[in-house]
């Protein structure tokens, strides 16, 4: 066998992932929680709007996960940014924000997920992956605070969603 035809680049194979948060320690942490599995590797990270910026200029990102409080602008603002040079860039927000306000602007901004920091591994990795599946995607206990209809509407952006079993139904 050819190893130049075969595998020749493994890394080429895998979700390239952008961190945004403000704190190092935080975007290192998930880094090293992302860099576990096989197909993801964290191909840059970022501390504030310019070095997202430059990085999904520079590092072919497929998705980017950002941080809603950052020091001096919010996830909204990184999310249009980034759409708006590269649309078809996943955004998913990941933040200790809970408030309805916040999770309402990053939908509309275009994140096509939000989950809260307080969620086990698990959660975090199978959030990316519904939301890199082509779905939306919100914590179960976010969900939970929005009615069905504002719910529905929420998550209708253009994409099914991956809203958690019984979610709705609690609604």
């Amino acid at each position: 066998m050819n190893k130049n035809t075969i595998n020749a680049n493994p890394e080429a194979r895998k979700t390239r992932i952008l961190v945004v948060d403000d704190y190092p320690i935080v975007r290192d942490g998930v880094a090293e929680l992302l860099n576990l599995e096989a197909d993801f590797i964290v191909a840059a990270s970022a501390g504030n709007i310019g070095e997202a910026v430059d990085a999904v200029k520079n590092q072919q990102i497929d998705l980017a996960l950002v941080d809603m409080l950052l020091k001096n602008e919010t996830g909204v603002e990184v999310t249009k940014k980034i759409i708006s040079i590269y649309p078809d860039i996943i955004v998913m927000i990941f933040s200790m924000s809970d408030d309805i306000k916040h999770i309402e602007q990053a939908f509309e901004a275009g994140a096509r997920g939000y989950i809260i920091k307080d969620e086990v591994s698990d959660k975090i990795i199978g959030a990316v992956r519904q939301v890199l599946g082509g779905k939306n995607y919100l914590s179960e206990m976010l969900a939970k605070k929005f009615p069905k209809h504002k719910l529905n509407e929420l998550m209708a952006g253009g994409c099914k969603s991956a809203i958690p079993k019984g979610v709705l139904n609690n609604a």
